[in-house]
């Protein structure tokens, strides 16, 4: 087995195949990467372009090459001396007919062998004991009427349902009675007779019952804590384990599955099976999760996985380039602008509020219902609450929960779980009613006490009280991702930098103390988790995260900068969009402007537009997904269009650039300081594809276009040193060579890296420089990075440090001889407090390593 070093997310699809990336891996080997992390490799959707929406997690996807090209690219892969990982998806399959597991269900009902594999309620009141499918354009009837649904047989003469070109499969029983051509009324007792209810897409909210990944009626959620399902779901990853294919596997969003610690002891276990024929020792085969973790959240202790995916890291390393003084300093400036008044808390709020009425009304309804017949099995005065106070309570209580979710099972709370019920019933009792507040506290009485010991002789109510702690946490970890993620971070943006995917706004900053405590816990428990800083699901890019991080540094200055903006985009009818739009717009237009400002008015239009209908949607106040507003969609497109076409926007245009020009050299410092830790600090860097060069992308699908890898080919290739890669650094050449450099340092030391202590190095300025070292055996890695900024924005077109910058700064290095990284040079340290400046000269980087 290869070890782990590194490794790079590729994204896979019809236009970039298992042969595509084997084209890629002498690329990759060159660069220092070990192991390729490829997306979901599973026959997914015809058309896919991401690999979720899985149809048979049994064979490798056609579009993909097939299992013949997966196989020839491990094979080239081992031939450079690298390994493969799989993202794998266990918590959903798309809710698609050619999904063989679901047309079963569709054709059989709960007959079906299948029916059980899928979290549906059979019973859920109002649906007949059918299964409701939100797929029609308009209720029924209608589309009965319209021909938006018919009768079709294939050439073997089996009759179907067509709805949209997917084909639904119809009861056996029912064959003999379907023929093309029927009347309204015929077709509407043929359907009648199915397990499946065909329903208008507006009702999947209200009345879906089967449970889907957060709110996209197209994805089922998978009973995988069932062992058929277990078995048939890994099959193929486990297989291609034993071979040899892989090395490792990434759980797609684990919060999605019943009982976490248990399916992760489950499959670590089958992975050290598979393990066994190819003589590795147990734990060697890799297991990370993607986990969203909550500011002050860690994964739970007993968990038998290697670590996160990076979203943590990604979190940690941003949020110690940011300042706190200035972050209040902008929300008291969005708030002068929008007329806002309102804290990410309340935003937050608000929004939960909203999406457990509307996107997840039918999963809020299942809840309450478990309560209310929790509350009968309980019986005497419980019952008297009933269902409009449980339901208030409930809703209070998953408003106020602070994290993605609890692991309850049916043991005792772990002081963690216990603690964040606790922490979410205080909060949410506060302006609640008496009566609400008894409802709260009889839910959290449910909720942690053992149901065993609490009702040793009341089994039923035993297990009532189990299903109860599954339903609030399975509701609560999509709650949170859509009413935070996918809309607050849209409604409420100071700094846009902090809105991203694992981050809470709500602890904007992180010190440089408090970042070495969690880099060295990090190498303890966790020395193979992720360190990323960029995926396919970022909200924006790592180099355009770090140019809006220095607004937080230069708060005055950009209030300045936006007020000219503003000024300068009346002429073209800026004042068509909302306010907050207008702030939205400004701070993404300068985080992704182009390095060079070359080609502002062509594709790069239409990428704004692109982000500027989904961050429209995603915030739900103006448009929204379910009913979009064209009118004001057309108009903050024109509006886009012209700032950045027109001839009466040239000033605007003007104004940007020399924004950017002040912005882009000093955030690429700061960028550079992030990729150093991130490939220096205990972990396994991961590297987004694309990511080695300057990365200014959007949300998706922006993030997911295709790489130029001939230009990164070149960049390997370039001879300049890196004191003209300072100078001369557009192009993305600088950043590719920190990278390279520092991979191939962890191929030539691993045992450093994968072994070596993590030091923090003490500084005079802990604000503006952040110093650590790794040590294993006799060797010693020094980085030295600047975080800060200087006192304002210079006129500076280089990425070389300002001389003036360091001041005084002083950083305690372990004397000795070292060389520079970068630079080749010897240094000779004789004292350990060393001048910042002189150590480092014009990088905002420095890395020492003994000869």
């Amino acid at each position: 087995m290869v070890p782990f070093r590194a490794t790079v997310r590729l994204q896979l699809h019809a236009g970039f195949t298992f042969d595509d990336a084997r084209a890629q891996l002498d690329y990759y080997a060159d660069l220092g990467i070990s192991h390729l992390y490829l997306s979901p490799i599973a026959r997914a959707v015809d058309g896919s372009t991401h690999g979720y929406d899985v149809i048979d997690p049994t064979v490798v996807n056609p579009a993909l090459g097939g299992e013949p090209a997966l196989q020839a690219l491990a094979a080239a892969a081992r031939g450079h001396g690298m390994g493969l990982v799989l993202d794998i998806v266990p918590n959903h399959v798309a809710a698609h007919p050619a999904n063989p597991w679901w047309a079963d269900v569709l054709a059989n009902g709960h007959h079906s062998r299948h029916a059980d594999w899928f979290d549906i309620n059979w019973r859920a009141p109002g649906r007949g004991g059918k299964l409701w499918l939100p797929v029609l354009g308009q209720p029924l009837p209608a589309a009965i009427a319209a021909g938006e649904v018919a009768i079709q047989r294939d050439a073997d003469g089996v009759a179907g349902l067509v709805v949209h070109g997917q084909r639904y499969p119809l009861a056996a029983q029912t064959q003999a009675e379907a023929r093309p051509g029927m009347d309204a009324a015929a077709l509407a007792a043929l359907l009648d007779a199915q397990a499946y209810q065909l329903a208008w897409w507006r009702s999947g909210d209200t009345q879906i019952n089967y449970r889907r990944f957060f709110t996209i009626a197209s994805l089922a959620a998978l009973q995988v804590e069932r062992d058929e399902v277990f078995d048939a779901v890994h099959a193929l990853p486990l297989r291609l384990a034993a071979q040899g294919v892989i090395d490792g596997v990434r759980v797609d969003h684990v919060d999605g599955l019943r009982g976490p610690g248990t399916y992760l002891q489950r499959l670590r276990t089958a992975l050290d099976v598979a393990g066994v024929s190819r003589g590795l020792s147990p734990g060697a085969l890799c297991l990370w999760v993607e986990k969203i973790l909550g500011p002050e959240e860690t994964l739970p202790p007993g968990w038998a996985c290697d670590g996160s995916t990076g979203y943590d890291f990604m979190d940690q390393v941003a949020g110690v380039m940011h300042d706190a003084a200035g972050g209040a300093r902008l929300l008291e400036q969005w708030r002068n602008d929008t007329d806002d008044v309102h804290d990410m808390a309340q935003v937050e709020q608000a929004a939960r509020r909203e999406v457990l009425q509307h996107g997840l009304r039918a999963e809020f309804d299942a809840l309450v219902a478990l309560l209310v017949a929790t509350a009968a099995e309980a019986g005497g005065a419980v019952v008297e609450l009933g269902q409009p106070l449980l339901a208030a309570a409930a809703t209070r209580l998953l408003v106020h929960f602070p994290v993605y979710r609890s692991y309850l099972d049916d043991g005792p709370a772990t002081a963690a779980d216990s603690a964040w019920w606790r922490q979410a019933a205080h909060a949410a009792r506060a302006g609640a009613s008496p009566a609400e507040q008894a409802a709260i506290d009889q839910i959290l009485d449910w909720l942690l006490y053992v149901p065993e010991t609490a009702h040793p002789h009341r089994p039923a109510l035993a297990a009532q009280c189990v299903r109860l702690r599954q339903q609030f946490q399975l509701l609560s970890a999509p709650l949170n991702a859509k009413a935070v993620e996918d809309c607050s971070f849209y409604r409420l943006a100071t700094p846009l930098s902090r809105n991203e995917v694992g981050t809470h706004p709500a602890k904007p900053v992180l010190s440089a103390a408090d970042f070495h405590v969690l880099a060295a816990a990090r190498g303890r428990r966790y020395p193979r988790a992720l360190l990323a800083t960029a995926t396919h699901d970022h909200k924006r890019g790592e180099d355009a995260r770090m140019r809006l991080a220095l607004l937080t540094r230069w708060p005055q200055w950009w209030q300045r900068r936006v007020q000219r903006l503003e000024r300068l985009a009346r002429p073209v009818g800026a004042a068509a969009l909302h306010p907050v739009d207008r702030q939205l717009l400004w701070q993404t237009l300068v985080a992704a402007w182009p390095v060079d400002g070359a080609d502002t008015a062509g594709e790069f239009v239409e990428r704004l537009q692109q982000w500027q209908r989904k961050a429209l949607r995603e915030a739900g106040l103006r448009s929204s997904w379910s009913d979009p507003d064209d009118a004001y969609e057309a108009r903050a497109a024109a509006v886009l269009e012209a700032l950045l076409r027109a001839p009466a926007a040239a000033p605007l245009r003007h104004a940007l650039r020399a924004v950017v020009s002040r912005l882009a050299p000093a955030g690429a410092r700061l960028s550079l300081a992030q990729t150093a830790l991130r490939l220096t600090v205990p972990g396994l860097p991961d590297l987004y594809q694309g990511g080695e060069g300057w990365d200014l992308s959007l949300v998706d699908p922006d993030n997911r276009r295709p790489v130029d890898y001939p230009q990164r080919r070149r960049w390997v290739c370039d001879p300049r040193p890196w004191q003209a890669l300072l100078l001369q650094w557009h192009d993305g050449a600088l950043k590719a060579r920190l990278v390279r450099q520092l991979l191939h340092l962890r191929r030539t030391v691993p045992a450093l890296f994968a072994e070596g202590h993590y030091v923090a190095l003490p500084t005079t300025a802990p604000a503006k420089v952040l110093a650590c070292a790794r040590t294993h055996g006799g060797t010693t890695l020094v980085l030295v990075a600047a975080i800060g900024t200087s006192a304002g924005p210079a006129a500076r077109a280089t990425v070389a440090t300002p001389a003036h910058f360091w001041g005084g700064a002083r950083v305690r290095v372990p004397p000795g001889r070292y060389r520079n990284v970068l630079t080749g040079v010897t240094v000779e340290i004789e004292q350990s407090a060393v001048s910042v400046r002189a150590l480092s000269k014009d990088s905002p980087v420095t890395l020492l390593i003994t000869p």
